[in-house]
């Protein structure tokens, strides 16, 4: 018996054909890979309810790549099934047990979703089995559109609207009246939430891959929520995950006479806190999706992080003469982690984290301005 021995991985796994033609996704089966985040999950939620829609949930799955997505996944009642492995905390052999389970679907088609660039997503996008796989080219990783059969080219717009745009394409139709991003669980109230006005304030965000300088210092909130207190009258409530909670001990140490304790014990309870919430104050975080997709406006800190891709939906609208959101960044500041970096954002250098901090006066200007149109 001769044996082949593969000069490299692409004799395993040819290099599909690029194509302009999409086989019909309504007469087959879909499996589309989410990415990572609770951000990224709910702005991709207008392209996942039109896809939906448009070929019946029985004929979508969705992999989702942390244990809360794949829960509001299964609330949302747009997938036939849902499929869920954390890579970054369960390890190899969790992959490879479902990917059998995933190829056993024998899906006909997958899409993956902006953004999906690492190297894990486009093996599992590969090896899934669909005979037809699509999604984006990427500046700075070629391994997606080495395995697409149609790979579209990014557009500078926000990842909601570039994600509509690749459901759109996939589909072949144009998507009419497209949802705003939304939060497809259940909302619920905690115990204790205050009856008077009050707003809610995120210091943290994903910490990930050197993600945490998305944030504001601690000591730089704590004068945010006092100016807003002393103006307003209004309490504060601190939001947050559990491993969050050194950084809210932080925050309180510089505002106390501000913040109003409530206990909150799931999403859906830090969902319904926003909900109620005069307004949202954090950084680019999955936490200020989740208050824009229940419905609440969003003051948000941007530093390194580009709002044009991730600012809270829809903060270029206006409303009683003020921006739907404001987005706080501070003057003669650009972002670097932008659309031609995606899957390679530069690390930032000893000191750059403090670049982008904002100039208080500056800023509780800006935010007190908002704040009177609400």
């Amino acid at each position: 018996m001769r044996v082949v021995i593969p000069a490299s991985i692409f004799d395993l796994f040819p290099v599909p054909q690029a194509t302009n033609m999409i086989p019909n996704p309504r007469q087959g089966k879909t499996l589309v890979l989410c990415p990572i985040g609770l951000g990224n999950f709910i702005m991709a939620t207008p392209a996942l309810k039109a896809l939906s829609d448009a070929v019946g949930k029985d004929r979508v799955s969705l992999l989702a790549l942390k244990s809360g997505i794949g829960d509001m996944a299964r609330a949302s009642n747009l997938f036939g099934r849902v499929f869920e492995w954390d890579p970054d905390g369960e390890g190899l052999g969790k992959g490879i047990s479902l990917l059998r389970e995933v190829r056993a679907e024998k899906f006909t088609h997958s899409v993956a979703l902006f953004p999906a660039s690492h190297w894990k997503f486009t093996a599992f996008h590969r090896l899934a089995g669909s005979a037809f796989r699509m999604g984006f080219a990427y500046p700075n990783q070629k391994a997606p559109e080495w395995i697409q059969h149609i790979s579209l080219p990014l557009t500078d717009t926000h990842d909601t609207l570039q994600n509509l745009k690749l459901v759109e394409t996939f589909l072949g139709t144009a998507i009419q009246n497209a949802t705003d991003p939304f939060f497809p669980s259940d909302v619920k109230s905690p115990e204790r939430l205050p009856s008077m006005p009050f707003f809610a304030c995120h210091p943290g965000s994903s910490a990930e891959r050197g993600m945490d300088a998305k944030r504001l210092p601690p000591e730089v909130f704590a004068k945010m929520i006092a100016h807003v207190h002393r103006e307003t009258g209004w309490p504060c409530v601190l939001v947050g995950g559990p491993e969050e909670k050194d950084l809210r001990k932080a925050v309180a140490a510089g505002c106390r006479d501000a913040i109003m304790e409530v206990p909150i014990r799931s999403l859906a309870e830090t969902a319904g806190t926003l909900r109620f919430a005069k307004f949202f104050l954090g950084n680019d975080s999955g936490l200020m999706h989740l208050s824009d997709a229940v419905g609440t406006r969003c003051a948000a800190y941007f530093g390194p992080t580009d709002e044009k891709r991730t600012g809270p939906y829809g903060y270029w609208e206006m409303r009683n003469g003020a921006s739907r959101h404001l987005v706080l960044r501070r003057k003669n500041t650009i972002p670097i982690w932008t659309l031609k970096t995606v899957g390679s954002n530069p690390p930032l250098k000893a000191g750059d984290e403090t670049h982008w901090n904002l100039e208080e006066l500056e800023a509780w200007e800006a935010l007190r301005s908002w704040i009177q149109a609400l």
